[in-house]
């Protein structure tokens, strides 16, 4: 196996439990059912032991920088307190080994002034999910009394947009796709919330467990709302779906886990200190993330020797037969890894995606290159006509 890349960025799971009750949720309501064993919170122990974890494999692989991201769950739900003291350790122990960027994935619903306050002076950068107008955002994201969620979460955003600081932390909101949502509508709603970065993500599905049907394909959907992005052209307008495959269409040396099939250095920490990969693994299969790893006893260099690892790390080399011989291997990679699973070949298949993937990145190349003139064309060394 090719020398393995460092892991980069820690997905650290402060909480295992959530406010918040999304039909989708990967993490507690599709295949995996592991989150009932694991502590609520991590505890001191634990996040030392990640601390020393984190500055020994940065200082044994030369990494100047990491991201700690802050996950669960909901990680507002560890409160203002312990929240203060996780990262006030996390970065006092590695001050001096590693620059170290945080940031967490909200559902915004507890934000206030005074968590406000506290994420602009820990700097720490917060993104939210909300999945578009009231009526299907309220489908799928409920609380546990299966009350929706819009508004508060409309609120939350509001509140870090009109805080004196909040625009600090605070730049993008995150959906899944939901092809019942007209495309124009969505990029509508987009404008209302006027953030700059309106980010997408596929659902979690495979072929073992395949993604909800909709309204119409989704490399369709995803065709209509990109060229409606396109169309804008607004510079403070970010998708960083439709921008990574932009970047991986001219070649730009990428790492990201859901697109490009290049190695990526991204590692999951669970509640009890677990090492595993991508928890979008989690909709695959019961326990599918539990290598067996752990930062109370074990290194992060550890995870290299597990196969679901190895198959990160590697990338592209590591896809199946149908990818490898794709002319659009080098953009999509394959999709992501967790939407590539069946029961009988495990990860050896094209994404349960493949054809929206597909459809969608030939959409993008000609709209693009449409819209570059003769001499940039010549020296991409396309045709000019």
């Amino acid at each position: 196996m090719p020398r393995p890349i460092p892991f980069t960025t820690f997905v650290v799971k402060v909480v295992s439990r959530c406010n918040l009750n999304c039909s989708y949720c990967y993490m507690y309501n599709l295949a995996d059912r592991t989150y009932r064993d694991q502590p609520s919170s991590m505890d001191n122990a634990v996040t030392a032991a990640l601390v020393r974890r984190i500055g020994g494999h940065a200082g044994r692989h030369g990494v100047p920088s990491v991201q700690v991201i802050l996950h669960g769950g909901e990680p507002l739900l560890l409160g203002k307190k312990r929240l203060r003291a996780w990262v006030e350790q996390v970065r006092a122990g590695l001050a001096g080994q590693v620059d170290t960027l945080f940031s967490m994935q909200s559902n915004g619903v507890l934000l206030d002034a005074e968590w406000i306050d506290l994420l602009t002076e820990l700097d720490v950068a917060v993104g939210i999910s909300i999945d578009g107008p009231q009526r299907f955002h309220d489908r799928f994201r409920l609380d546990h009394k299966g009350h929706g969620t819009f508004d508060d979460t409309v609120r939350g955003i509001r509140e870090l947009q009109q805080h004196p600081l909040g625009r600090r932390i605070f730049s993008s909101v995150l959906a899944v796709a939901n092809t019942d949502i007209p495309p124009r509508e969505l990029f509508d709603f987009w404008q209302f919330l006027d953030v700059p970065g309106f980010d997408l993500c596929l659902p979690h599905g495979n072929h073992a467990n395949p993604p909800p049907p909709g309204a119409m394909p989704y490399g369709d959907w995803m065709i209509e709302f990109f060229d409606l992005w396109l169309d804008q052209n607004r510079p403070d307008r970010h998708v960083r779906y439709f921008d990574n495959m932009l970047r991986l269409l001219f070649g730009y040396p990428l790492s990201t886990d859901n697109i490009g099939g290049k190695p990526v250095g991204v590692v999951v920490v669970e509640t009890d200190g677990s090492i595993e990969p991508t928890d979008a693994f989690k909709c695959c299969a019961d326990g599918i993330t539990k290598l067996g790893a752990n930062v109370l006893r074990h290194e992060f260099d550890a995870a290299y020797a597990y196969p679901m690892i190895q198959t990160l790390q590697r990338g592209a080399p590591m896809l199946c037969a149908t990818c490898q011989a794709c002319e659009l291997r080098d953009v999509c990679g394959g999709g992501y890894m967790p939407h590539r699973y069946s029961t009988e070949r495990g990860f050896d298949n094209p994404s349960v995606y493949c054809a929206d993937l597909e459809k969608l990145i030939r959409h993008i190349r000609r709209r693009t290159l449409a819209a570059l003139g003769p001499e940039v064309l010549q020296t991409l060394g396309e045709p000019t006509h």
